[in-house]
């Protein structure tokens, strides 16, 4: 049986736990309200954090406690400082949809390294995920086309939706999400491997990914997915 832990919150998407000495902090997305909001251990009731985020997709929270958030309208990643309570674009161009390097097109999940504070972003509609660098104007292509063709084969990606990057090996894995599929990116590779689903499997076997988080624990990829079987 399940303990619930946050009361009140209505269509969340996506949720990011910041358990440190501080006290565990559960920030959440609450997608109908285009905003973040912040519950701290044994809290009532959620309080906003940053400014506005329409169709906000995803949250990480980095070890200075700047939240990053996906805005799927404004095709952009905001970053919002706790010391200044400022909020500013972290990757893409705010209302700037378009597949060029500066640009961003309905991005979905995201992930940050708490050390360099690049951020990996799943390009969603341009099929790709994007590495920006910290208060760079620009992000390259890691996994995919650069130029957001989309596709089934290795080379590509159709409609990702989440990304995980481990720090050490900076390998880099992908829900491709149209393709059903798991997918890992060598650094500086051209092509990626599948490591769970795929069309090559039997049925049974098969990912349906409408939406999906991914994480690596201890080597593992862990994920969770919609899974059909035949009847």
């Amino acid at each position: 049986m399940g303990t619930t832990v946050i009361f009140n919150v209505t269509y969340p998407t996506k949720l990011y736990v910041d358990d440190d000495n501080d006290g565990q902090t559960i920030y959440v997305t609450v997608r109908n309200e285009d905003r973040i909001k912040k519950w701290v251990k044994g809290a009532s009731d959620g309080v906003q954090v940053g400014g506005e985020c329409p169709m906000c997709e995803s949250v990480w929270v980095d070890k200075e406690k700047n939240v990053y958030m996906t805005s799927v309208m404004r095709h952009c990643v905001y970053k919002w400082s706790p010391l200044t309570n400022v909020t500013t674009v972290a990757a893409g161009r705010e209302m700037g949809q378009g597949s060029g390097s500066d640009s961003l097109n309905s991005p979905e999940g995201i992930y940050v390294d708490n050390t360099s504070g690049t951020v990996y972003v799943a390009d969603y509609a341009n099929h790709r995920i994007q590495k920006w660098l910290k208060d760079a104007l620009n992000g390259t292509t890691v996994a995919g086309f650069s130029t957001g063709n989309q596709g089934s084969d290795a080379e590509s990606l159709s409609y990702p939706t989440a990304v995980w990057v481990d720090d050490e090996t900076q390998v880099v894995y992908v829900a491709d999400s149209d393709n059903n599929r798991i997918q890992r990116w060598l650094p500086n590779a051209f092509i990626g491997d599948t490591v769970a689903g795929g069309a090559g499997m039997d049925v049974e076997f098969r990912l349906v990914l409408p939406e999906f988080s991914i994480r690596l624990l201890e080597n593992i990829v862990c994920f969770a997915c919609c899974q059909l079987y035949p009847l």
